[in-house]
């Protein structure tokens, strides 16, 4: 119904329109003219009296005069008696007074004042003198005729001289009659004119009126079509409609519903828009890093080895790691590890080239497809490694990290092809294979893709997935290496993780312990560890061979950094009853040195409870020597790799000594690992070095077999 409503204004606006000034401009035109035809018709009709009153005068003078000339000749003849005479006297002056009533009413018309004052004046006077003569004549006519005759005689002249001025008012009365006729019609012809100006005029504004309302109209209609046209064709979010907008606020009727039911449109179309949109974002793209994810990495990747194979050129898979990030992710906390991975991401997003896919892959793992114009796998090759390698370098830089620095490397594996012979899972495997070649190959490297690293890769995670159900299974022991003083006394142990499969027998530390590392198993396998050695510990308590003896323990970085570290220990310790004096914790560089804050509340408030702190493979880090003086230490462990050359190489030598120096300076105590020869042991004791760990005294030993070789030694 709204609708049919606007088609109908839309036609019949304008012909109303018209209808209304027609007949307001006939009507104005009709009564312009009535009122002149009345006021014409009024004039012409008071001349016509005018006129009439005149003729009527002269005939009415000219009969009363032959009258009075009759009355007189009976005088004369005295043919009539007194009576007679006297009353045609008085008809006469009764005659005279209704005659000069015509006079006086011919005087004070409007035409005859407007003819000539003068005439008018004239005539008053000339009838006066002319009726007063007239009746003094007839009044003595009986008396003496002659006498009467002269009156008649001056009456007779002034009859003549009113007729005069009759004639000439009669005359004057007549041009001005038609001169008022003519003035009519001029002033008719003049309206007609008007008349026709004006409607020409109205016309005109009838005209413009349609037309500026034909335009209004035509103007909503077309600003509508341009407004679904343009919500025909919009794919955008940002789709503005500003003649929609001024529409709906000015327009009140029909065309503001419409452009009201346009813009809601709009709003629904914008809103479906940008769900879309954000439906297509959560699927392709990285929430984090806005950057794409695996999904649409994967689309990618299938689009470009079809390119490829048109057109016989090569594409390379680059597969990043961030070095080193889960360390600063636990440490820092995760609002920082994402932090830092937008930056990383933005660093990253520089350095590519145009037409370069950038994708979040993982955790802090980064793909990149590039596309090389080479046509030879060598020459691709060496442009995707030189690419790789110049990426990798921009990586490697310092980062700011809720104000604290941390030096951040990455480790880049690459994968080529040139075609569809290899699915997009099967690259996406080789170029994560590769990424692990280059971390193995010492981190902060490129690697390219070799099938002996995927069977390793196959091999650590079937590896993994034994080594979950190794707690469960009862598979995990400790062996036990013994530690001995200057007199090749035991004074202690240290207690070391094996593995004893059920099929592959006793599995390497050097196969389980990264790989423990890496997907964080070594945290509750450590906290086994601590379990079963205070459970060895309190155990020892009880025998007196025993319950002086140490037993050292190594911790894992990963495991030192949890946030109930302490706790836990204080409670494995409180649940056991060991001695705490006994348990002696081994810490590497890397588990101290990445917050050396934190690490050193921890270390003291284990270190007041009475556990002792051993700093594991000293000297083989950067930074040891600078905080070695504010870890609250116990002792400190030269690693095997400078005693196994302590013999032969003068600079392992001079370590060492240093090693020495600086641990009797600070009164920490020394001990060194992988003893295996009397020389080395020799030169240790020269040094000052009389604690020892090594082959040369015993190798790492189930329980049983180290008691017994314990027992022995004592």
């Amino acid at each position: 119904m709204r609708a049919g409503k606007t088609v109908l204004l839309m036609f019949l606006l304008p012909a109303f329109v018209v209808l209304v000034l027609s007949f307001g401009i006939g009507l104005v035109s009709l009564n312009s003219l009535k009122s002149q035809y009345l006021q014409s018709s009024d004039v012409q009709a008071a001349d016509l009296r005018t006129l009439h009153q005149e003729s009527t005068f002269k005939r009415d003078i000219s009969e009363l005069h032959s009258r009075v000339i009759e009355v007189l000749d009976a005088a004369r003849q005295r043919n009539m008696s007194d009576v007679q005479l006297y009353r045609h006297h008085s008809r006469l002056v009764n005659e005279l007074a209704a005659i000069e009533q015509q006079v006086q009413t011919l005087a004070e018309s409007n035409l005859l004042r407007e003819v000539n004052h003068n005439s008018v004046q004239g005539l008053r006077e000339s009838f006066t003198q002319y009726r007063n003569l007239v009746i003094m004549a007839t009044e003595i006519a009986a008396i003496d005729p002659d006498t009467a005759d002269q009156y008649f005689s001056q009456a007779q002249t002034s009859f003549n001289e009113f007729s005069i001025f009759t004639g000439r008012i009669a005359m004057l009365l007549t041009d001005r009659t038609m001169l008022r006729e003519r003035e009519s019609r001029n002033r008719h012809e003049k309206a007609f004119v008007q008349i026709f100006i004006f409607s020409l005029i109205g016309a005109a504004v009838v005209l413009l009126a349609v037309f500026a309302i034909a335009v209004r109209i035509s103007g909503h209609v077309r600003d509508i079509a341009d407004a679904l046209s343009k919500l025909s064709y919009n794919t955008s979010t940002e789709l503005r409609l500003p003649a929609m907008e001024r529409l709906q606020l000015s327009s009140r009727g029909e065309f503001g519903r419409i452009a009201n039911v346009i813009l809601g449109f709009r709003d629904d179309m914008v809103r479906r828009i940008k769900a879309e949109e954000e439906n297509h974002r959560l699927i392709f793209y990285d929430a984090l890093t806005g950057l794409p994810n695996r999904r649409l990495l994967q689309e990618q990747l299938q689009y470009a080895a079809g390119a490829s194979a048109r057109v016989s050129n090569y594409h390379a898979l680059l597969w990043l790691d961030l070095d080193r990030f889960k360390l600063i992710n636990d440490m820092r906390g995760h609002t920082a590890g994402d932090a830092l991975l937008v930056e990383v991401a933005d660093n990253l997003r520089s350095m590519l080239r145009e037409g370069d896919l950038l994708a979040r892959v993982g955790g802090d793992e980064f793909a990149i497809l590039l596309e090389l114009p080479q046509g030879l796998k060598a020459e691709a090759a060496k442009e995707a490694e030189r690419i790789a390698v110049g990426i990798c370098g921009g990586v490697s830089r310092e980062y700011q990290i809720e104000g604290h620095c941390h030096y951040l490397t990455a480790s880049i594996g690459i994968a080529l092809f040139a075609d569809k012979t290899m699915g997009v899972d099967a690259l996406l495997s080789q170029a994560e294979v590769a990424k692990y070649q280059a971390k193995d190959a010492g981190r902060n490297t490129v690697s390219f893709y070799d099938p002996k690293i995927q069977a390793e890769i196959n091999r650590r995670a079937e590896l993994e997935g034994e080594l979950r159900n190794a707690l469960e299974r009862d598979e995990l022991r400790l062996f036990y290496q013994l530690q001995f003083d200057q007199q090749a006394q035991p004074i202690g142990a240290e207690a070391l993780l094996r593995w004893q499969h059920s099929e592959r027998g006793l599995v390497s530390p050097a196969d389980f312990i990264p790989l423990a590392e890496e997907s964080g198993l070594i945290v509750p396998m450590g906290e086994w560890v601590i379990q079963t050695a205070c459970q060895l510990l309190a155990e020892w308590q009880s025998q007196p061979l025993l319950q002086d003896l140490q037993l050292a323990v190594n911790v894992s970085a990963r495991q030192f950094r949890q946030q109930d570290f302490v706790e836990m220990v204080l409670i494995q310790l409180a649940q056991t009853g060991a001695r705490p004096e006994r348990l002696k914790l081994e810490l590497t560089e890397s588990a101290v040195l990445e917050d050396i804050e934190q690490a050193i509340q921890k270390m003291q408030a284990l270190r007041s409870r009475g556990v002792s702190f051993s700093m594991d493979d000293f000297g083989t880090g950067y930074s040891s020597l600078q905080y070695l003086k504010r870890l609250p230490l116990d002792q400190i462990k030269i690693d095997q790799s400078f005693v196994r050359d302590i013999v032969a190489d003068p600079d392992d030598a001079v370590i060492i000594r240093t090693i020495i120096a600086m641990g009797q300076a600070l009164s920490i105590e020394v001990i060194a690992e992988g003893v295996e020869t009397q020389e080395q042991r020799e030169q240790l004791a020269s040094y000052g070095c009389h604690r020892y760990q090594g082959y040369l005294f015993a190798r790492p030993l189930p329980l049983a077999e180290c008691l017994a070789l314990l027992k022995h030694k004592r």
